[in-house]
């Protein structure tokens, strides 16, 4: 059947195009489900044995959340597991892309609005030894109208938190299966090989590049507080060293010459001839006789 087959001439011809966009998309969805695993990704695993619980969520053409096999030699992870489909919608909300030299949301506002759910319930039957596969095909903005590109990822929990490694963000492949007329094979992301698309979330902290670590916030940048400006200080004087003194000469000691007794003073020759005036002028009024007189003149006199 082809797409001609389909044409009304009541049809304008932009109906005529969505109506004929819309029928390949179906045509090549259904060829896709028949490939070689459920949703047409290559190196997925098929639906494991032993597995009880829903397994597959087909929300829309090249879109399905499925569990599959652990990768091999990976440690088990922490399923099942229980967030609810806000919080989880908050999380991917916030992942972006690098796109054309700018930063675009990995996920449209409705596409999150389908896969949030399915995704919970995923983690919720997942067992240790299971991942989740994810493919998720949506109307971008940086697409033209008719266009659709997918997101693939693979998701799981570790050490308490919820892991998305991405391996196409945006991945155009509508027009390559229109101009083909084959499925397209999706990848999901890789523990051990990394993607080409780098993504970020200021919600999350990469492990690598392409791997999230999701609901964890990353701490904020340690700043150095400013260091004070050091208010400039007076140059210290430098200390005043007083200049070496001279030893002192020792000064010998003055001689004094012995100084010669002094000759008698006129004050005792005044003294002597007071007294013989004294002894004279007693004798005259008689109070000495003649030999006292004569006597005590001559002891004056001797002592001259």
């Amino acid at each position: 059947m082809t797409i001609a087959a389909f044409r009304k001439p009541s049809l304008s011809v932009g109906a005529r195009v969505v109506f004929g966009s819309a029928l390949l998309l179906t045509t090549l969805a259904a060829a896709a489900f028949q490939a070689d695993s459920s949703t047409g990704r290559s190196g997925t695993a098929p639906v494991m044995k032993g597995t009880t619980g829903r397994q597959l969520w087909r929300l829309a053409d090249y879109t399905t959340v499925e569990l599959v096999a652990r990768e091999p030699g990976a440690p088990d992870n922490q399923h099942p597991w229980t967030v609810d489909s806000a919080t989880l919608h908050s999380w991917l909300q916030q992942v972006t892309v690098l796109r054309s030299g700018k930063p675009r949301p990995l996920f449209a506002s409705d596409e999150l609005d389908k896969i949030s759910p399915a995704i919970v319930e995923a983690l919720a039957n997942a067992r240790p030894d299971q991942d989740i596969a994810l493919v998720s095909s949506a109307h971008h903005e940086d697409n033209n109208f008719f266009s659709i590109s997918a997101v693939t990822a693979r998701l799981f929990v570790v050490d308490g938190h919820l892991n998305m490694i991405v391996h196409d963000a945006r991945v155009d492949f509508y027009d390559a299966a229109r101009g083909s007329g084959m499925a397209p094979h999706f990848t999901s992301g890789s523990r051990t090989s990394e993607g080409t698309w780098p993504v970020t979330s200021p919600g999350a902290t990469n492990k690598r590049a392409d791997w999230l670590v999701l609901g964890v916030v990353p701490p904020p940048p340690v700043v150095a507080a400013p260091v004070a400006p050091v208010a400039p200080t007076a140059p210290v004087p430098a200390p005043v060293v007083a200049a070496p003194t001279a030893p002192a000469v020792p000064v010998a000691p003055a001689v004094v010459a012995p100084v010669p007794p002094a000759p008698p003073a006129a004050a005792e020759s005044t003294d002597a001839e007071q007294r013989l005036l004294t002894i004279k002028r007693l004798y005259d009024k008689g109070l000495l006789t003649k030999s006292e007189y004569e006597k005590k003149r001559a002891e004056i006199i001797k002592g001259l």
